[in-house]
């Protein structure tokens, strides 16, 4: 595995180590952790973006976000983002299905 160089304040990680202590992990787990879930919010977050300019379908931006369509529209509904359902985008969703 790689390894990469992270600078941190002194209090940045002392919250981390806190964390670790409560959850019982070491401090490279909690990092690894907290990567993957920011990594996922910033997929996620960029494909809702996109999507609400209309420069992709749903299907692209969960496919894109690496989640399914199900839970991309969930995650729509829980940021209180409408689902389009125009014409020029409904063409667009049978273009890229078939």
């Amino acid at each position: 595995m790689p390894v990469t160089t992270l600078r941190l304040s002194d209090d940045e990680l002392r919250r981390i180590d806190r964390i670790a202590e409560r959850q019982g992990v070491d401090r490279a787990v909690l990092l690894r952790r907290a990567i993957a879930e920011g990594v996922r919010e910033i997929l996620l977050a960029d494909a809702i973006t996109r999507y609400q300019r209309g420069a992709c379908s749903a299907w692209r931006a969960a496919s894109d976000a690496g989640i399914g369509l199900w839970e991309f529209l969930d995650e729509l509904q829980r940021r209180g983002v409408p689902f389009r359902t125009d014409e020029q985008h409904l063409g667009g969703l049978i273009e890229e299905l078939g």
